[in-house]
Parts: C-alpha cells; structure tokens; sequence
C-alpha cells in the first residue's frame, strides 16, 4: 500500500507538470490541469475504491496536505468522473460539504454568469445544483444524470478510515454543467465543520465560489492513458520546485492585499 508521504510528492509533481500543459483562456493559470480519456475504467460509485487500482487512471490533483481529487473522463459513457479524499476528517457533521463549479465556456468574470455551474452536497446527504444569473446563483434542476456516494473508509493513500465522496455526470450536449470540450473553468472545495480553523480548502486556493476568475481550469485534453509516475528522486526535485512556485505565487497575492 502507498504511504501518505509518497501519494503527497507525486501531487505535487503532477501539479507542476500540468501548469504549463493546455491553452488557458479565464480563471486562475497557476492552477490547470488537462483531461485524460484514454485507457480510463468506469468507477463504481459507492464512495469507496472498490479496487486498489480503481482510481489509478485518474488525473491526481492535490487541494491541501490533506485534500485530494482525482478527475478524470470516461468517453464510452461521456462521463466525468472525480473521487476527494479528506484524510484528517472523519466526523458527521450537519455542516460539512463538498462543492464542485464548472465555468463551462471558460469565459471567467467577476460573478457567476448563466454558463456556470455549482454542486453542493452538504451534510453528506443531500445534493443542489445551482446555475449563475450574472450576479449570484440560481437553484435549479440539473439536466444530466448525477450519481454520487461518500463514505468513511481507507483508501491506498491514507489507511485511516476518512471521508471519500465519489461524484459522476454525464458530459453531453444538453448537461446542465458541461457540454463542451475543454478549456473549461473548475473549482473543486471541501469544509469540514468540525475543523472550521482551516476554513473552506478549495482548488485553486483561496478562491471565491462566487468569482469564476479565481478558479482553476481544465485546459485541455489528451486521449492517451495517465503518463505512468516518475521515479522517486525525479518526484523529489519536482516537487521541490513546485513547492517554491507556490510560495511566490502566495508572496505576490500577499503584497497585492498589503497595497
């Protein structure tokens, strides 16, 4: 089984290897990833990894030392597919929730704009789809399927039982969230209530759920399976560097907010 220690260089690696991946339109640059689609094997959504290696064709992308999301796109079913893992939280709490935002036209702005979409699942048990207005968000009827489950269990990268939510849709025309190919506006966030001191931990860091600008983005696609991972000292050094772009990038917005 993986360690923690291990799972948490190859995040950061892949993050680093993707930020000059794809052709970035809106959000935040810093943070983008590309779509896989090739060799990808449906999950079971149940909320847990029903297999060792049921999530192991999946794109990687860490949120916080203790958030990940896996993502990636299932083309037989048009299906897109994500799993996030919190590793320190394993309490049931009313105000707990998972939240997921599509900027489908990748058109960024200021406010939420009729082709952005919302899903929050809170308190682990119920599920709203919501839909900008140019000023705010709108609760509506998603029009693709969504089928989704969390549970409390291990998983490879973390044995200590913890919250795991599984979330699937279907990606085609007519979806209420998205019916376009990439580049594509997407923001991924989790609050634990029972550690409200670490506030709401999201990707990209420290966006607003309301500020399509601010969030990450899906900059492309590829139709050839998950590179397989690096060596361990390659992972190392990348990892190193990333670390040390992530620092200055929080230096700018830190001097930014001084002004």
């Amino acid at each position: 089984m993986k360690t923690k220690k291990a799972v948490s260089i190859l995040m950061l690696s892949s993050l680093l290897m993707l930020l000059t991946v794809g052709i970035t339109r809106a959000g935040n640059p810093a943070y983008s990833i590309i779509e896989y689609t090739g060799g990808v094997v449906p999950a079971t959504v149940d909320g847990d990894w029903t297999t060792e290696d049921e999530w192991t064709d999946a794109l990687l992308v860490p949120v916080t030392d203790n958030v990940i999301f896996y993502y990636n796109v299932e083309l037989n079913a048009y299906s897109c597919e994500f799993v996030v893992e919190i590793y320190n939280d394993n309490t049931d709490d009313a105000g707990d929730y998972w939240q997921f935002c599509f900027d489908d036209s990748n058109n960024g702005g200021t406010a939420p704009q009729t082709g952005d979409f919302r899903v929050d699942i809170v308190g682990h048990t119920t599920l709203t789809v919501y839909q900008g207005n140019g000023a705010g968000w709108d609760e509506i009827t998603a029009a693709g399927e969504i089928t989704w489950a969390n549970t409390i269990s291990d998983s490879p990268s973390e044995s200590n039982p913890h919250w795991i939510l599984e979330f699937t849709f279907i990606k085609i025309a007519g979806n209420a969230m998205i019916a376009n190919a990439p580049p594509t506006g997407l923001r991924v966030a989790v609050y634990d209530e029972s550690n409200s001191g670490a506030g709401v931990q999201a990707w990209a860091p420290g966006s607003d759920v309301s500020v399509p600008n601010e969030w990450g983005l899906i900059s492309g696609y590829s139709a050839d399976p998950i590179p397989e991972a690096l060596s361990f000292t390659v992972l190392a050094l990348l990892s190193s560097v990333t670390v040390i772009v992530t620092t200055l990038v929080f230096r700018k917005r830190s001097k930014k907010q001084e002004k």
